[in-house]
């Protein structure tokens, strides 16, 4: 004959694990690369006298360069593992 206490422990599913955020080092990085994109945008801008559209380009243009280096990076990264 099973107790009260035994049939719950058995009919109780088991807690998924904890969802992890970013790490400091990986919040640190974006940072620094949004950052760079700022920087860039304003140098393009005010510094070489580009209209304000095309800073804008450049900056995201770059921004979505680093995006496809880095993803290009993990897969390459994954595949090895």
């Amino acid at each position: 004959m099973t107790t009260d206490q035994e049939t719950a422990t058995e009919q109780s599913e088991p807690t998924p694990p904890a969802v992890r955020g970013p790490s400091r080092n990986m919040v640190m990085i974006a940072g620094g690369a949004v950052g760079g994109l700022v920087a860039w945008f304003f140098y393009a801008w005010l510094g070489l006298r580009r209209n304000v559209v095309d800073a804008a380009g450049e900056s995201i243009g770059s921004g979505i360069f680093l995006l496809l280096v880095l993803s290009v990076a993990g897969a390459t990264y994954r595949s090895r593992r």
